[in-house]
């Protein structure tokens, strides 16, 4: 099962250019989008046989996931039960029997930091869910988390600067997934390499943001994670997990 995770920054803007072309490009079996600033009534595309899950914020042009997959999910469900962050549209869980997958596009605590103290309640309410999740099978949590939390993920300068998506407490969100018996399924595979999302944040190009985290019982049947770094249209590139039936 190939299963893809993308920021598209815009699927309306995206779908104008090249997202057909690489979507059959990369001939996934499930595709994860973050970012898709769709409202309700605008999503949907022609892609015979995929089953088609969207969730939006109710912010127009802001946020929003989705979700198109080949396999039909046991069901498939909106948000992680918290009311001040399922009107933005982050969050769809996908049930496939033996695993949940979690479609997550994580809040951006903005160029002066200013939603720190939310992301903070926003990083507790995810864990919560996760953990939840995690107690009933196995989870993979895939998206845009819009933080790093390894030093590799650090492009020079950042490294220990007050800069969003890289300060100490973001990074903290993300290593209490880590500690609750999640694996970085790409620093699995790939321990030395840059990962695979960039973003310019004050004139640095970060990387780090884009994951696949998994429940460490599932790590035995996925086979890799890469990047597809030639892949253009967004500023984010796709990444893929392959996991082995």
């Amino acid at each position: 099962m190939k299963i893809i995770t993308w920021n598209v920054n815009g699927f309306r803007s995206l779908m104008n250019r090249s997202f057909l072309d690489t979507f059959n490009a990369l001939d996934a079996d499930v595709y994860c989008l973050q970012e898709t600033k769709l409202q309700e009534g605008q999503g949907g595309i022609d892609v015979p046989g995929f089953h088609q899950y969207w969730n939006y914020a109710e912010r127009k042009g802001y946020s929003g996931t989705a979700v198109l997959t080949l396999r039909e999910p046991a069901g498939a469900y909106c948000g992680i039960g918290s009311e001040a962050f399922d009107a933005e549209g982050r969050v769809i869980t996908a049930d496939y029997g033996s695993f949940y997958l979690v479609n997550c596009y994580a809040p951006n605590v903005g160029l002066d930091l200013s939603r720190l103290e939310e992301r903070t309640a926003w990083d507790a309410a995810l864990l919560a869910f996760l953990k939840a999740l995690d107690c009933e099978k196995p989870v993979i949590l895939c998206g845009d988390l819009n933080a790093a939390y390894n030093d590799a993920d650090l492009n020079g300068k950042a490294q220990g600067m007050q800069v969003a998506g890289y300060t100490q407490t973001e990074r903290s969100g993300l290593t209490a997934i880590l500690s609750s018996g999640f694996v970085d399924a790409y620093r699995h595979f790939h321990p030395n390499e840059k990962a695979g999302a960039f973003a310019y944040r004050r004139g640095i190009r970060a990387v780090g943001m884009d994951y696949f985290l998994v429940s460490e019982r599932l790590m035995e049947r996925i086979a890799d994670v890469r990047v597809h770094n030639r892949v253009r249209g967004s500023d984010h590139w796709p990444m893929e997990l392959i996991l082995r039936e």
